[in-house]
């Protein structure tokens, strides 16, 4: 009896963990399928917001560089995902959210090649979960 309790309580413990991962190999490939052709892709961002309603990244960017960032929750892109790019002084360079809307893509040209941080930002109507997929072109 007290084996059969244990697998049940394990069985539902792992079942609820695994229901709420949020991501899936399949969305996150759809989302950088979506970048050009002509573009180079970097690194892609799991986008796992529901507690904080928000998630940082960092990364090295290269100056003179145009750096594209998609956005995607559940393989569909985001119109409600907001992405705020940072300096290494924490200067805002860029954003995607202009009084009231959001674009699902973010571009802006690096100023100067060092440090700079993404933080992502659940929106309005927006999901917990989603992926920003980082690639630049020349």
């Amino acid at each position: 009896m007290k084996y059969s309790l244990v697998v049940v309580c394990f069985t539902f413990i792992f079942g609820i963990n695994a229901f709420s991962q949020c991501y899936s190999e399949a969305s996150d490939v759809q989302c950088v399928e979506r970048i050009t052709a002509d573009n180079k892709f970097v690194k892609s961002y799991k986008l796992d917001i529901e507690n904080t309603g928000y998630v940082e990244y960092s990364t090295e960017l290269v100056k003179d560089l145009r750096y594209y960032l998609n956005l995607c929750e559940d393989g569909e892109v985001s119109n409600s995902m907001e992405i705020h790019v940072y300096d290494t002084a924490r200067k805002l360079i860029t954003s995607n959210k202009s009084d009231q809307s959001i674009d699902p893509e973010l571009s802006f040209t690096c100023p100067k090649t060092g440090i700079y941080y993404f933080v992502f930002k659940r929106g309005n109507a927006s999901a917990n979960c989603g992926i920003g997929a980082l690639s630049f072109s020349k």
